[in-house]
């Protein structure tokens, strides 16, 4: 049975009202280390605002954050998908449309959000993508497909873990695609080595 999209999307998903100002949106980010805040009017998801927008939209055309509201910035429309999808239709979804994010909503209420990192380690070979979706879609979407597979392999590629001088120095515990079912694969696989 494949795995649903409310299987494996988060649950906690921070929102911020359109007429607040980006550095509202920011200060949520950055009080939850999170990389976009979904947008609401009234209650219900309209759109989502990502540090990518606020690079682009904001930063690079020199706007004060304090001063511009979400709604000039934020990305929209809201591109979603159900719970119950599979996670191959996410993925698809995410490719076709150009994006990293994937907002689940149910009857327009909002039930969590996807990144196209949550869904890597649940894949196990690009060939559940077809039809050419990963070339074709933009730079910054397929970039996540090569730090995470081995195309010519189609397979998963190592930890990512960054070593210097023997010490590990960049795991990242539950968010790294290498952590399944709450543990790492790398350390069960030491444990059961040794």
């Amino acid at each position: 049975m494949q795995t649903k999209v409310k299987d494996i999307m988060i649950r906690e998903v921070k929102m911020a009202d359109v007429q607040d100002s980006v550095l509202d949106a920011a200060g949520i980010m950055n009080q939850y280390e999170i990389g976009c805040v979904i947008v609401a009017d009234k209650g219900k998801p309209i759109g989502i605002l990502t540090e990518r927008d606020i690079l682009r939209r904001v930063v690079f055309e020199r706007k004060d954050p304090a001063e511009t509201e979400i709604e000039e910035v934020m990305s929209r429309p809201l591109v979603t998908v159900s719970p119950r999808a599979g996670i191959v239709r996410a993925i698809r979804i995410m490719l076709r449309k150009g994006i990293k994010k994937l907002v689940v909503t149910n009857s327009g209420r909002l039930k969590g959000i996807l990144s196209l990192t949550d869904l890597m380690p649940l894949l196990e070979s690009q060939r559940e993508i077809n039809g050419g979706l990963v070339e074709k879609a933009p730079k910054r979407v397929r970039r996540v497909f090569e730090i995470y597979y081995d195309p010519v392999r189609q397979i998963r590629k190592r930890c990512p873990l960054t070593m210097i001088r023997g010490s590990s120095i960049s795991c990242i515990g539950l968010k790294c695609m290498w952590y399944i079912k709450e543990s790492c694969v790398i350390l069960n696989l030491f444990q059961k080595v040794s």
